[in-house]
């Protein structure tokens, strides 16, 4: 406070030296007793004085407030269709209340705030966006990106006097949350609740969870919560039903493969599962509603989900290679031919490389004779050659010079099993080949225990020794007698899904108790550091060894099953046959999960209605494609004549590597392609993947206002949270705060009345004083 008179302290004076010791003189005079009455006098007549005095002064008030019409305050409303939502105790929906808040005819704020602030506009919904009028709110949008569209808008409004941020939200979000770091870079929030906390009538679908394997026969389970308000029991509809690219989701056509009528409270769990035949992707879409039609929800939006699964490729391929027909090629085979999606190519010696001799068995004849009458006489196998089988091979071309020796054609295929095979029977190169089979291309690579493998098979040295999980010392080798070993489950093995058979422990237990002994079996005493121990064999005389070991070797996964006459397991009755089935289908998905393509194709989350797309091409023999083209077609599952084709980008800096990012118009179920090319237009390879766009999920995930998530954007930017009732005194709110732009401000007090109420009360008691006293 300063004193605008050039006299102040000479007013003081003059009060004091003058008028005060006339006050004190006017009573003292008075032939009476000096008493309490009187001091009163004289102290009103002196604060009269002093009040007088004190307006003389012209005293003013400094202060600081916004420059009228140099700061801009923006006023940013919800366009989500979250706002067409009607609260139970309201008469029009959350986006009519809101434009009537927003229009100047009905509310004075927006007039008041205009004459000392600029005001700007903006709607958002995925986008942020300027109007001139909140009249154009239709409340369509599908998401409701609140940090997007106030980052957006800082940027937007960045270097300019921004006083404040005015948000129209119901506070339910469809992005990421801002970290603190960048909310104290944004201008003041001050966010204004639209909708109440009351209860509307609506059922919905959360928590949508699918767990898949990438086999035909291994079930799809998806579960999901069904939540409704209010808690009242009522009866609702669950359909679960395929959608494809030639069927249209809101259509009757699509195919149903679960309905169920469940009587529901507050909230009920949904679960189901179903076995699918094939590979690839499909499409499914989960809805629910009430059976009774008289039943009104708040929305309808909320009451349906996709979801996409990836069964994976169609058929994996499987090299078996042994060194003689047996049991457990009929048993393995046998098993796989149920998998559609396993297809097991054999290669079977079935007579030894002899020495080759001077003498034939005909005159001019070069070939083996065990070929003769058979019209195979021009076969390259020799005395001095194995005599390999092919068994289910895709043409006659395929294994037809045995083994493969190069990696084109050994890398067709997604995994190995050898049995039976001493280690002589591959040359150096196909050691190597093996080995990079596993590290470079990640296939799976399994070895059968028993005569001839492992240390009995003389693998010590070699590239593919490098490969196993166990140490190849000497101290390994098999042991056929008849002593009988046990098998059982190890700690890890009790908790891998694919080694287990049955579901529950007990039943497992009985099952392995009702195996028989096996007679064959090697005994290695060391596995690989990063290698696990899944199942053992005991023998009666209580020595164990490791059984069925695995390890993770470069990009692909090695296992070796120690028992030479794992046959007699399906010896025994057909259930345990079946069951040897189950366990050779399961440890050959293993084998081929994860499996590296040759090209692939994986989309990141779709956010920000958008999506990354990323492809790797690999050449024959799984390096990186140096050079080629990759082009990308985008399809709808619900509208087939929908179809985007694009060209991808290369990776700068990574080889056979292919990047774009996709804008997304609406919500739907996508499928992406792509077809890699070399530079002289040959095929590589293509590959798919899919993704589900649903932004209303996250949208209508709940329809009561998330208050404590605005108040936190308040607090956060040293903003303020304001109720619809409060928007009149928002104009004196932000007056009264900072702004970029400030004024001096002064205010004189002397002509305020208050201070003249005071004088004039201070004298009027003095003069009633003196009436009582009859001195007036």
């Amino acid at each position: 406070m300063v004193f605008s008179s050039n006299i102040p302290w000479l007013a003081f004076v003059v009060a004091l030296i003058a008028l005060l010791p006339l006050a004190w003189f006017s009573w003292r005079s008075i032939d009476r007793p000096f008493g309490a009455a009187r001091i009163f006098a004289i102290s009103f007549r002196v604060l009269g004085i002093l009040f007088v005095a004190f307006a003389i002064a012209d005293p003013q008030i400094i202060s600081e407030r916004p420059a009228q019409g140099a700061n801009i305050v923006a006023l940013l409303a919800d366009n989500s269709k979250g706002l067409a939502i009607k609260d139970r105790d309201s008469i029009e929906n959350r986006g009519k209340e809101l434009q009537s808040v927003l229009s100047e005819t009905s509310y004075p704020w927006i007039a008041q705030l205009k004459e000392d602030f600029q005001v700007r506009s903006y709607l958002f919904d995925s986008q942020t966006r300027r109007t001139a009028a909140f009249d154009t709110l239709d409340f369509t949008g599908e998401q409701s990106n609140i940090s997007t569209s106030l980052q957006g808008l800082a940027e937007r409004l960045e270097n300019k006097p921004v006083a404040g941020i005015v948000l129209f939200s119901d506070g339910i979000t469809t992005d990421y949350s801002l970290p603190a770091e960048q909310l104290e870079k944004l201008p003041p929030i001050y966010p204004v609740v639209v909708g109440s906390a009351s209860q509307v009538a609506d059922i919905s679908i959360r928590d949508v969870i699918v767990n898949q394997s990438a086999f035909g026969d291994s079930p799809v389970r998806v579960t999901a919560k069904l939540i409704k308000s209010p808690s009242a029991e009522t009866a609702v509809r669950t359909k679960l039903k395929r959608i494809g690219t030639n069927i249209s989701l809101n259509s009757g056509s699509a195919k149903s493969i679960d309905e169920t009528v469940k009587t529901i409270g507050e909230e009920s769990d949904y679960a189901f599962e179903w076995k699918s035949a094939t590979g690839g992707i499909d499409f499914f879409e989960l809805s629910t509603q009430a059976e009774d039609p008289d039943w009104i929800e708040a929305t309808v939006d909320n009451n349906r989900q996709l979801f996409a699964v990836n069964r994976g490729k169609d058929t994996y391929r499987i090299l078996y290679a042994t060194g003689r027909p047996n049991w457990e090629y009929k048993f393995l085979n046998r098993a796989l031919s149920a998998d559609p999606q396993l297809d097991l190519v054999g290669l079977l010696r079935v007579a030894s490389r002899e020495p080759k001799f001077e003498f034939k068995g005909r005159a001019g004849e070069n070939s083996n004779s065990l070929y003769r009458g058979f019209g195979r006489e021009d076969e390259t196998e020799r005395y001095d050659e194995a005599v390999l089988i092919r068994m289910n091979a895709r043409d006659a071309n395929e294994l037809k010079t045995g083994f493969p020796d190069e990696a084109e054609e050994l890398f067709a295929y997604d995994a190995i099993i050898i049995d039976d095979l001493e280690a002589d029977f591959f040359s150096f190169a196909q050691h190597t080949l093996i080995r990079d089979f596993v590290k470079q291309r990640g296939g799976g690579l399994l070895i059968l225990g028993g005569v001839n493998a492992l240390e009995d098979g003389n693998y010590q040295n070699t590239p593919i020794a490098q490969v196993l999980p166990l140490y190849l010392d000497g101290a390994g080798a098999s042991i056929p007698n008849e002593q009988l070993a046990r098998w059982d489950l190890t700690r890890s093995g009790w908790v891998e899904p694919w080694v287990r058979i049955r579901p529950f422990e007990t039943e497992e237990r009985m099952r392995m108790q009702e195996m028989p002994g096996f007679r064959v079996f090697n005994t290695p005493s060391r596995i690989k550091p990063g290698a696990e121990t899944l199942a053992t064999i005991e023998t009666l005389s209580t020595e164990t060894y490791p059984a069925l070991v695995t390890r993770r070797f470069g990009l692909g996964r090695v296992a070796t099953v120690g028992v030479g006459d794992f046959w007699r397991w399906g010896m025994q009755t057909p259930s345990t046959q079946a069951d040897l089935a189950q366990f050779w289908r399961q440890i050959s998905r293993w084998l081929v999960k994860d499996n590296p393509n040759k090209v692939e194709l994986t989309s990141k989350d779709a956010s920000d209605s958008t999506v990354t797309l990323t492809a790797i091409a690999r050449n024959d023999d799984f390096s990186p494609l140096e050079t080629g083209q990759a082009k990308l077609t985008i399809r709808r599952a619900d509208k087939e004549e929908e179809i985007r084709e694009y060209k991808m980008d290369r990776v700068s800096n990574v080889q056979g590597q292919y990047r774009s990012t996709v804008a997304i118009g609406e919500s739907g179920a996508y499928l992406a392609t792509v077809s890699v090319t070399d530079l002289e237009g040959r095929s590589i390879g293509e590959a798919e993947t899919a993704w589900v766009y649903q932004p209303m999920v996250e949208e209508l995930s709940s329809l009561s206002p998330n208050v404590s998530y605005l108040q936190g954007l308040a607090e956060a930017t040293g903003g303020k949270l304001i109720s619809i009732p409060e928007l009149n005194q928002l104009s004196e709110i932000l007056n009264e705060r900072s702004s970029p732009i400030m004024e001096t401000w002064s205010e004189p007090i002397w002509h305020r009345n208050w201070l003249f109420l005071l004088a004039l009360a201070a004298f009027l008691s003095e003069w009633l004083l003196r009436r009582k006293r009859g001195l007036a």
